[in-house]
């Protein structure tokens, strides 16, 4: 499985900008030409891109430190120093850029969408532009400016308009491939997701973004499983889906949807104010007649439970209904 990184700190260094030129017109019948030095070409810029080619931040892993090119010298002839070329740095949408302040300096949420993260210097002037009446052969020109060099925090908080989220083995990701066809690991034991997937639901006339967060386990919000690093995912989304497995007993179904409950309620995100939908996943599992009093259980603590199945497609249209509905 590809290792999945939602971190990572940067060292960048914009190009500095070229010195300007000091030189004077050499030409035939010219002995005593003017000041002729161009200005120095600026540096180039780190500019952060964002893409949908890229779903990680796994590939910065192994380079920490980003610099772009310097600008070249001036030239005689008042010509400019080539600009130095500029360092693209391609990240996946929805990554959040941050300084060493924690000041949040930009938000990749679209593709294509571009950030300017260390500006180039300014070449220098050439001592042509130096030249004035006291002063006809000026022998100085200006170095040119240094770019600019910062280093900074990217943290990635996937962009989708629904989360799916449940304990471990809660059948998210069986889920997602019912709905949208992605390409997720599935088994039987806890964990199999070990970083979010992302699938699209396709209608006629939408396209609906799902996420599949790692399963969330009691005490997830104060640093225990896999669930405290992905919390974050889950506050860019519109509406949330719950998934709580079936169970013979409607008291141990409850037990783990307040166990989701309380993890949501002490995450640092207002995750609960989220408009929610709450399946009885794999309903598969259990009859018919475990399954109403299980609904009938949550109908009494006036919370609406859909039972479905990715298995045999039980209550999946309904669920798809219920998803356009509410994602108008």
């Amino acid at each position: 499985m590809n290792q999945f990184v939602d971190k990572a700190t940067l060292t960048l260094k914009a190009g500095d900008g070229g010195a300007g030129a000091t030189s004077f017109r050499r030409e035939k019948f010219v002995p005593m030409g003017g000041p002729d030095g161009g200005k120095g070409g600026k540096g180039g810029s780190v500019i952060f891109q964002a893409t949908h080619k890229v779903q990680s931040l796994i590939d910065l892993k192994t380079n920490k430190i980003y610099k772009a090119e310097n600008g070249h010298q001036g030239m005689g002839k008042k010509k400019s120093g080539p600009a130095g070329r500029d360092l693209i740095v391609n990240l996946p949408i929805g990554t959040q850029i941050y300084d060493d302040d924690n000041n949040l300096l930009h938000d990749l949420t679209k593709q294509d969408d571009t950030f300017i993260v260390a500006q180039g210097g300014k070449g220098g002037q050439g001592n042509s532009v130096f030249s004035s009446s006291v002063n006809r052969s000026p022998q100085h020109s200006q170095p040119g400016m240094p770019g600019e060099q910062l280093t900074v925090r990217l943290e990635l908080r996937l962009i989708a308009e629904i989360g799916l989220i449940g304990l471990p083995n809660a059948g998210k990701s069986s889920l997602l491939k019912m709905l949208t066809n992605a390409n997720t690991e599935i088994g039987d034991y806890p964990f199999t997701t070990l970083h979010p997937n992302l699938g699209t639901l396709k209608t006629d006339d939408r396209e609906i973004i799902l996420a599949d967060i790692p399963g969330l386990i009691k005490g997830a919000s104060q640093g225990k499983g896999l669930g405290a690093d992905f919390l974050r995912h889950i506050d860019r989304t519109r509406i949330l889906i719950h998934l709580v497995p079936a169970d013979p007993s409607p008291d141990v179904v409850w037990e783990h949807y307040q166990i989701m409950l309380n993890e949501l309620k002490e995450s640092s995100y207002s995750l609960l104010e989220k408009p929610s939908i709450i399946l009885l996943s794999k309903a598969d599992l259990i009859d018919s007649d475990t399954e109403n009093s299980i609904v009938v259980f949550f109908k009494h603590q006036q919370v609406s439970l859909l039972p479905v199945s990715a298995f045999t497609n039980h209550g999946i249209s309904s669920l798809i209904k219920l998803i356009l509905t509410m994602s108008q």
